[in-house]
């Protein structure tokens, strides 16, 4: 059993890995692309729309979407149930967008592209319900499909509608992010054979019921999460305008590589933790997962930090390169996100949705208050310095909350001069002052973890020797 979990763990992981990866890696080698036909103001207008469909699907699907992932991968629930439940509030949630599209229409981003907003916000509803429940069906060789194909599609068009004939800007990326989600849901739906476990016989209000109660508290805890993350947009843009948001966008986009770590391993977590946390051995795999995963994400957080200014250069063209000094405090911010994503993994996988939100609604507010002190002095390096403060607060209020529910080991005396020195290398690389200080510091962050460096490859060596016979 201890070889099997861990087994399960990594085998989806690496599913997630090539997933994820292609994905983003595509998305990558398109920075050029983007930064040389599209300005500031277009850049800040996408990651606006783009960054509003993220914050509404939980609002107005009740973030039925985790309620289905959660429900269905209990063995005493019917599947098909849970399933057809989940899509019809998701449904009902495309429904009553569809209904406001005169009211939202009305708002200044959104007045010229609110049909494309519409569409984007059905497919990406839509994708977010199948993906999670191809999770609780072992179909997670599905998802990878469906995201590869999807990126495709996504990124042939982006190179088609903005850097070919048609020069559609942000009309073509849009239409191209729509297209690929689409073409997503169709794999899903279609491909998956998802349609089987659609069912309309029986409404069952009772697991309905069950279902939202475990969901509605996610919802302000995605709000609470969506101002940690997002927040710094929208004051950006009333405080200084898009063209600032552009290159806050633009310079998140390096960091986004961590996200995408951590992504992938929490796309495969989500299910192992869901699985195990009430086994004998549950807190030594928490413990033993934990210690690797940060590890795994303070190395690569220090290591994107020293490169940052070189990864700049490749991607950013042009004025644009001048937001590459953003970046390291978005790093550290993106590092501390993956911790806490880690740590509401426990709070999710026990049910405990309640207290995962108030962790949350901690960061927000700290969020809330720094970016109205910061922004109108320091612009996008106050936003930056706002969402790392806000993540910060988030990890240390339930490092602390989560030893009560799952007592998870953790080496303090590796981790704190660890992420001091990471802080002191963000801090170098933002004034522009320690590029040699950076490797410096990263080579001792990892002489400090060399023990867990080792325990980490153990690992993973001993899980894919077994995997190969």
């Amino acid at each position: 059993m201890g070889r099997s979990k861990y087994q399960y763990l990594v085998k989806n992981i690496g599913l997630f890995t090539l997933s994820s990866f292609a994905t983003k890696i595509l998305s990558a080698l398109l920075l050029p692309l983007y930064t040389t036909f599209l300005v500031d103001e277009q850049f800040g207008s996408i990651d606006i729309i783009h960054t509003t469909v993220i914050l509404l699907i939980p609002i107005l699907t009740l973030s039925i979407h985790d309620g289905v992932l959660r429900f269905a991968m209990d063995q005493c629930e019917d599947k098909k149930k849970v399933f057809s439940l989940g899509m019809e509030v998701t449904v009902a949630g495309c429904v009553l967008l569809a209904l406001l599209l005169p009211v939202y229409g009305q708002i200044s981003f959104l007045a010229d592209y609110k049909f494309h907003f519409l569409a984007l916000y059905i497919v990406s509803a839509l994708n977010s319900i199948f993906a999670n429940f191809a999770r609780t069906v072992d179909q997670v060789k599905l998802i990878t499909i469906s995201s590869i194909a999807a990126s495709a599609v996504t990124m042939g068009l982006n190179v088609f509608l903005i850097a070919g004939p048609p020069r559609m800007g942000v009309n073509g990326y849009l239409f191209s992010m729509i297209a690929g989600s689409f073409v997503g849901c169709v794999i899903y739906f279609f491909f998956g054979r998802m349609y089987r476990y659609l069912t309309f016989r029986g409404f069952d209000r009772v697991l309905l019921k069950r279902m939202i109660l475990y969901s509605i508290p996610l919802i302000p805890n995605y709000l609470f999460w969506w101002i940690n993350s997002s927040l710094d947009r929208y004051c950006l843009t009333a405080i200084t305008g898009l063209a600032a948001t552009g290159l806050y966008a633009l310079a998140s986009k390096i960091p986004t590589l961590l996200n995408t770590l951590t992504s992938i391993f929490q796309q495969a977590w989500s299910i192992s933790a869901i699985k195990e946390y009430q086994t004998e051995e549950g807190e030594r795999f928490f413990s033993s997962i934990h210690r690797i995963f940060s590890y795994v994400m303070l190395l690569s957080t220090s290591l994107l930090v020293a490169l940052c200014q070189y990864l700049a250069m490749f991607f950013f063209q042009g004025e644009n390169y001048q937001a590459w000094s953003l970046i390291p405090l978005l790093a550290l911010a993106f590092y501390y996100s993956s911790l806490n994503s880690f740590l509401g993994s426990v709070y999710t996988a026990t049910k405990r949705t309640k207290s995962l939100f108030v962790t949350t609604a901690a960061g927000a507010g700290v969020n809330v208050a720094f970016n109205l002190l910061l922004i109108p002095f320091f612009g996008p390096y106050g936003a930056a310095i706002a969402t790392c403060l806000s993540h910060f607060a988030v990890w240390l209020a339930r490092s602390i909350a989560s030893q009560k529910i799952i007592r998870i080991q953790v080496d303090y005396k590796r981790m704190i001069p660890s992420q001091a020195l990471l802080v002191l290398q963000v801090g170098l690389m933002t004034a522009q002052t320690g590029i040699l200080w950076s490797a410096g510091i990263f080579v001792a962050i990892f002489l400090i973890n060399l023990s867990t460096f080792k325990q980490a490859k153990d690992f993973l060596w001993t899980r894919l020797k077994k995997r190969a016979r």
